[in-house]
């Protein structure tokens, strides 16, 4: 961690990337409360998170840009627009000017996509191959930082000052992020260009994963690892209001300890990928998430709040493992795109899980649906680590 904070380049790449985050993280969530505030419609505020949703499941053709494109420029581009969109958030005043809030909503998951596959891909041209775990962990940790203090800064803010003070702070957010990528040295050539159509461009990323057997192994694993995290997006209310018999705000403790377990993890995984590689990591995170989705299906604060801890800790094992795989195992040119590809079935089974769990909320006992979510996890856990392709530690991270 010391070696990557002492390298000026590096602590700009860490504090563009926060800062340019923290804005967003304020406006997602704080965006379905000022729906709802507007109309009074719960269904329209939930609008909110699918409108994100629907642009972060474009990331394939982001991931064709960044590969297409220069992507150090493509990222600051992306940023600007995003942010100058955002201000015009500050044009909402009543409910006929909803639909601008879903838009921004849209456009923030899909610019999320661009971005998020931009930095996966200038990442490795940043830092020595044993070094990326690390730079990866340190990232999470910054991530789950934000989450700690991000509900309290956008709700804060739009209880104060209304939604349009949220919108400008997520614009400032953008431009300082901004000013401090313009700085970070990093070599990113113009690629070659390509005569193969655009179908055929696109679908490269996916392609690859399916043919690469240790990424096919992680995506397999991840879908259903993503898709039970999904279901507990519901699940977790039914935890704390029917099996803990508290009040639904007590959710934020469930979030605050997993916050702090994640910071935890985040600045711990860089050590834990050396012994353990990629896809052990990964499977680990896996089975922490296993003990967390048992935990959770016992009534008892103190068993619950373990659960919260353990699955606060496994989230940066499951990303950092996944991405830091990606990134050794890809070449530079498809990186853009296999990182799209991954988000894509990512999204897509967390989207499903979240269907899921709504449906199953009304008819099934949570418990229930808490052990039967632990049993996919075991299950996706034990088919990693029994995989051949997971248990090569490659000899830059020995």
């Amino acid at each position: 961690m010391r070696t990557l904070l002492a390298q000026p380049r590096m602590r700009l790449y860490f504090l563009g990337t926060t800062l340019s985050t923290i804005g967003g993280y304020a406006l997602w969530l704080a965006s379905g409360v000022w729906v709802k505030e507007l109309t009074g419609s719960t269904a329209q505020a939930g609008l909110c998170m699918l409108s994100l949703i629907l642009g972060t499941l474009l990331s394939p053709a982001g991931g064709y840009l960044v590969d297409r494109m220069r992507r150090k420029p493509l990222l600051l581009a992306t940023n600007a627009v995003t942010g100058l969109l955002v201000l015009s958030l500050t044009l909402v005043h009543g409910p006929g000017q909803v639909w601008l809030i879903y838009a921004v909503m849209f456009v923030n998951g899909l610019a999320l996509s661009v971005t998020g596959s931009a930095t996966t891909a200038l990442l490795p041209a940043m830092v020595e191959p044993e070094l990326l775990g690390a730079a990866n962990g340190l990232t999470q940790a910054l991530t789950q930082g934000q989450r700690l203090i991000t509900p309290a800064l956008g709700i804060g803010l739009l209880a104060a000052f209304g939604g349009g003070a949220v919108a400008a702070v997520d614009a400032a957010s953008f431009a300082a992020g901004i000013l401090c990528w313009a700085f970070v040295k990093v070599d990113d050539p113009r690629p070659v260009p390509s005569s193969a159509n655009w179908r055929t461009e696109t679908t490269a990323g996916f392609r690859f994963l399916l043919r690469t057997t240790s990424l096919r192994q992680l995506s397999t694993a991840l879908f259903v690892g993503l898709f039970v995290a999904g279901m507990f997006e519901t699940l977790a209310f039914a935890v704390v209001t029917v099996g803990l018999h508290r009040a639904p705000t007590w959710m934020g403790v469930l979030v605050t300890v997993m916050g702090v377990s994640g910071v935890v993890g985040g600045l711990l995984v860089g050590a834990l990928i050396k012994p353990l590689g990629a896809g052990r990591l990964t499977a680990l995170g896996l089975a922490l998430c296993c003990g967390g989705a048992l935990a959770f299906a016992v009534p008892v604060t103190p068993v619950v709040l373990t659960g919260a801890l353990l699955l606060g800790f496994a989230l940066p094992c499951i990303i950092v493992g996944s991405m830091t795989a990606v990134q050794l195992t890809t070449p530079s040119e498809l990186l853009g795109r296999v990182s799209g590809a991954d988000v894509f079935l990512t999204t897509a089974g967390q989207a499903l899980g979240m269907a899921t769990g709504s449906a199953l909320i009304t008819t099934v006992f949570y418990r229930d649906i808490a052990l039967g979510g632990a049993a996919l996890l075991a299950l996706s856990a034990l088919y990693l680590v029994t995989r051949r392709a997971q248990r090569v530690v490659r000899p830059a991270l020995a």
